[in-house]
């Protein structure tokens, strides 16, 4: 017999989800007659599985110890899909911006994978997990990255560390109530401010947005991205723009997309660009497009997630955009 006793990190989930985690190898069936058989219980009674689990609630399984061994999932190194090197560890510790016991934001590097897309190179998310594998006591909560950024793309990223953390930074990132800035250099000198509305539809075979004024495709979103012109950049006969985007709402590529449509391409982007834009990158050796995440601002946050709330936070330029920041004029 194992007893799990529910810890705060693991409470607002159902019983089934909660079971789904520290014993993902009992498939749906196994569990479903265990409840039934009273195999499994919950604080010494019969349960079906769809109760929310509150801290201090005792979960009880009634398999022999090499059953439930089976049954468990592998936390730690072993469920890392690459190895994360010390060098690797200690850039991710540095590049954390905040950290709680629910939460953790971290400053992403340009050329790093939010998450593993089965290639075998590291990414942030099996960063997380080297990081916290000592911390994390139990199985039931798998920590992860909460938004995601294209490889490229370098700056803020949300990791949910507890069941609370995760579900509350998905809820403000479903509902729009966190608000999301970034920073691009563009090719052409904006003049003014750019409020851009359209449906978005993406082609998953190619992996490539296309921007229309109206909802072309059934499968097409709308979505809005704002720009304001922070400065303009002269170097070696190329105006650029430096802009502060808002992100009102969130789909893959949104703001290289758009951008594009409005005419004016993220400086290296290789996926939307023109003929000059591409041009402009290869004359100022710019090997990613100049696109960072930098500032994200919280809503009112209750309970746990109080240490957020109201509260912004930003990540600082990384050195390639940094570096043609020298010539605003």
């Amino acid at each position: 017999m194992k007893e799990y006793v529910i810890e705060s990190a693991d409470e607002g989930q159902t019983l089934l989800k909660y079971l789904e985690k520290v014993l993902p190898g009992a498939k749906g069936g196994v569990v479903f007659k265990a409840l039934r058989k009273k195999n499994i219980v919950l604080n010494g009674g019969k349960a079906t599985g769809k109760e929310v689990l509150k801290e201090r609630d005792s979960v009880k399984v009634f398999f022999s110890d090499e059953v439930i061994e089976g049954f468990k999932p592998k936390f730690g190194k072993d469920a890392l899909k690459v190895s994360v090197k010390k060098e690797e560890l200690k850039r991710f510790k540095k590049n954390i911006v905040f950290e709680d016991a629910n939460i953790l934001i971290v400053n992403k590097d340009a050329d790093l994978l939010s998450q593993s897309d089965g290639s075998g190179s590291i990414s942030l998310n099996d960063m997380l997990l080297s990081y916290l594998e000592n911390e994390v006591k139990h199985y039931a909560v798998k920590p992860s990255v909460c938004n995601r950024l294209d490889r490229n793309t370098s700056g803020l990223v949300l990791c949910g560390k507890t069941q609370k953390g995760l579900k509350a930074l998905s809820e403000v990132i479903r509902d729009r109530s966190l608000k999301k800035y970034y920073y691009a250099i563009v090719c052409g000198d904006l003049k003014g401010k750019l409020k851009l509305k359209g449906y978005l539809h993406k082609d998953r075979e190619k992996n490539m947005a296309e921007i229309t004024e109206d909802k072309r495709y059934e499968d097409s979103d709308p979505v809005e991205t704002i720009a304001e012109k922070e400065g303009r950049i002269r170097i070696k006969d190329h105006d650029l723009s430096l802009l502060k985007v808002l992100l009102v709402t969130g789909k893959p590529h949104q703001i290289r997309a758009h951008l594009l449509s409005a005419g004016y391409p993220v400086l290296g982007d290789m996926k939307y660009f023109t003929g000059e834009s591409k041009k402009c990158a290869e004359e100022l050796n710019v090997r990613r497009q100049m696109l960072h995440a930098f500032r994200v601002e919280f809503p009112k946050m209750d309970k746990e997630l109080s240490s957020v709330s109201n509260k912004s936070f930003e990540a600082e330029l990384k050195d390639d955009m940094k570096s043609l920041l020298k010539y605003r004029v």
